[in-house]
């Protein structure tokens, strides 16, 4: 793959999966700053990502702070020289505990938690193998996924795991997945708002207990803004604002679209061309994704190694490239197992994407 360093994208085989390292130091450079004015961390999301080589390059510009959702993107991360990583999840089970606690033992590792149980087993994982690990408590804030209710519950697991060997109490987590995608924007902020409120009020009951909160994190790339800088809110955690998609572009139009699939024309109608990758390529989880560049080619119809693109008449031949912007990133790069890092049209990096297709 080195023999592809400065090479321009004719050198790519098809499909590629492209990241635009301009639209990316863009991306970075607008949070990374809003960041440093409004007083947050700004941890960045490895779910999205899942890619080592681009954990480093984010890390070179200025966000050196990284999250996770599984055990296996943090081993990713740690590999690839992160040094503080947060795995904003619970881990529970025998088989992951070894894995965690060697893991611990290398950097500055965190994990959530939302039960007494998973407590009592990372504090005997942990003390059995001489490790120490930060643990958030989560709260829900209305996702109705994973987290205990705002205040006593969550007060309750901070005493708990203050007195667990091997485990430190470092913090909240608050995190409003289902806010992100709100187009109403004025009830996006509302409800945000109402959610930090929630999560703040928690922080000063566990402190007035006599338990320092260093760490109160949230939000993700659609509700960024109205946390960071929220009285109480030390930190942010969005993801999908370095590489974005043709559906969240819509919702956050400030980050533009660094991830996309080059892709080559093999067949061509009079109404429409057929590219060579489908849905084992492209995401379409939040619907359908677009042609880069060419608004009146639109694509109707994926299938698993297809994407049929209806124009009229169809301005392009066989052999013809065109990339597609997909709809859901994290899920796109999850497809794929290598990256092609480009500048100016030509690859500059070539990244293994070794997260991908993995779910341990």
């Amino acid at each position: 793959m080195h023999s592809l360093i400065g090479q321009p994208l004719d050198a790519l085989d098809t499909p590629a999966l492209l990241l635009d390292l301009d639209v990316i130091d863009a991306n970075l450079k607008r949070l990374r700053q809003a960041g440093a004015d409004r007083g947050v961390n700004v941890r960045v999301h490895f779910k999205s990502l899942k890619c080592g080589g681009l954990a480093r390059y984010i890390a070179s510009r200025g966000l050196p702070t990284f999250l996770c959702a599984k055990l296996n993107e943090a081993e990713v991360l740690a590999g690839a020289g992160v040094a503080d990583i947060l795995i904003a999840n619970q881990v529970v089970g025998p088989h992951k505990m070894g894995r965690l606690a060697d893991l611990a033992r290398r950097v500055q590792l965190r994990v959530c938690v939302d039960h007494p149980d998973n407590i009592d087993q990372l504090s005997r994982a942990m003390s059995g193998a001489g490790a120490t690990l930060g643990v958030l408590v989560e709260v829900d804030l209305g996702m109705a996924r994973c987290g205990v209710e705002p205040g006593d519950p969550a007060l309750a697991l901070a005493q708990r795991i203050q007195r667990s060997p091997g485990l430190r109490f470092d913090g909240l987590q608050g995190y409003d997945g289902h806010l992100q995608m709100l187009p109403d924007k004025a009830e996006q902020r509302a409800k945000s708002v109402g959610g930090l409120e929630q999560l703040v009020a928690t922080r000063r009951l566990i402190d007035k207990a006599g338990i320092p909160v260093p760490i109160v994190t949230g939000a993700g790339t659609g509700t960024w803004e109205y946390t960071a800088g929220f009285p109480g809110v030390t930190e942010i955690q969005p993801g999908s604002f370095v590489l974005m998609d043709c559906v969240y572009r819509q919702h956050r139009p400030e980050f533009g679209c660094a991830l996309s699939i080059l892709c080559t024309v093999i067949s061509v109608r009079p109404r429409w061309y057929t590219l060579d990758a489908g849905s084992k390529a492209i995401s379409k989880d939040f619907g359908m994704p677009e042609v880069k560049g060419f608004g009146d080619e639109k694509v109707t119809r994926l299938s698993e190694e297809h994407t049929k693109v209806e124009c009229e008449p169809p301005p392009v031949k066989i052999g013809d490239r065109r990339e597609v912007l997909p709809a859901h990133c994290c899920a796109t790069m999850n497809l794929h197992r290598q990256a092609a890092a480009i500048r100016n049209g030509k690859v500059e990096a070539v990244w293994p994407i070794e997260a991908s297709g993995r779910y341990d």
